[in-house]
């Protein structure tokens, strides 16, 4: 879909990040290599035990990471979960997580990142600073299959987002709202449209002034993109959940972006995908979510 195609989706109903890790990492297919969901939301708060949910790396190509950082760095973690809409089925028993859309009535599924996204298929996102309070920013742009991009979109936040771009551990946002959905649609253009580059930032400042922000997205000057990419050259890993594909969303996790809900504890659902990086503190989290179509 194109940038402006992209931002009419999002604001119809209507973003993403670079990671990094501190941990030695294995083989994959090394069971002593798995890791504990309560390495990454111990900032989250305790009300039970933690999650037993397990995380493996995402890639071979991870860079390991040493369990302690150089001096001048911390590490920090980022979570992300793909929502994939499908229709109802028999077994979906949970009424109030159903949502109405083109006359159908669908749920809300996880997938792993990376999975390939039909045309025509309804995706959310749900983004965790699992570490770090700050400032979400999503910047959005076309990619293409001879490697360039198009033109950077800022389409989070907007002024109808700007009061929900504040992040904490245990506090979900909504890509492109709690309501919105990204329809998956490749444009026209004389060159192939292969996918979506999102780029997520967690700032601890303010990256934008609210006045600059409009009802829908922004087309930021390349310039300026370029700036905010510079801040921040983290080192990376990225840890998928294992068996988390296919669980529904809950209602815990609907209720999370809501600012008068309470935060997400540690024995609460965690997220499919978390980034790990190693910055230094005060740096801006930056990570890079590619979102390629199926052919």
């Amino acid at each position: 879909m194109t940038a402006r195609a992209l931002a009419r989706v999002l604001f119809a109903g209507a973003s993403l990040l670079v990671l990094i890790v501190p941990f030695s990492i294995g083989s994959q297919d090394d069971d002593s290599k798995a890791i504990k969901a309560e390495v990454f939301i111990k900032q989250r708060p305790i009300k039970s035990a933690p999650s037993r949910a397990r995380y493996r790396p995402a890639a071979k190509s991870n860079e390991p990471i040493t369990s302690t950082p150089p001096n001048g760095m911390v590490t920090a973690e980022i979570g992300l979960t793909i929502w994939r809409y499908r229709t109802v089925a028999g077994r979906d028993r949970t009424k109030e997580l159903i949502e109405e859309d083109d006359g159908e009535e669908w749920i809300l599924e996880r997938i792993a990142e990376g999975t390939p996204l039909i045309p025509g298929q309804k995706v959310r996102l749900s983004l965790e600073s699992l570490s770090k309070v700050g400032f979400l920013y999503v910047i959005d742009r076309e990619e293409y299959a001879d490697g360039t991009f198009g033109d950077p979109i800022l389409i989070f936040p907007t002024q109808k987002s700007m009061d929900s771009n504040k992040v904490e551990p245990g506090r979900l946002v909504y890509i492109p709202s709690t309501s919105g959905r990204f329809r998956i649609k490749p444009s026209e253009s004389a060159k192939t449209h292969v996918g979506e580059s999102l780029t997520i930032i967690v700032s601890s400042k303010s990256l934008i002034d609210d006045s600059q922000l409009q009802p829908g997205a922004i087309k930021l000057q390349p310039k300026q993109f370029d700036q905010w990419l510079s801040k921040s050259k983290p080192r990376t890993a990225k840890f998928e959940m294992e068996g988390g594909e296919g669980q529904t969303m809950t209602r815990l996790e609907k209720i999370a972006a809501n600012l008068h809900s309470p935060l997400l504890a540690q024995s609460d659902p965690v997220p499919q995908t978390i980034y790990q990086l190693v910055v230094k503190p005060e740096e801006p989290l930056l990570i890079t979510l590619p979102l390629r179509f199926a052919r």
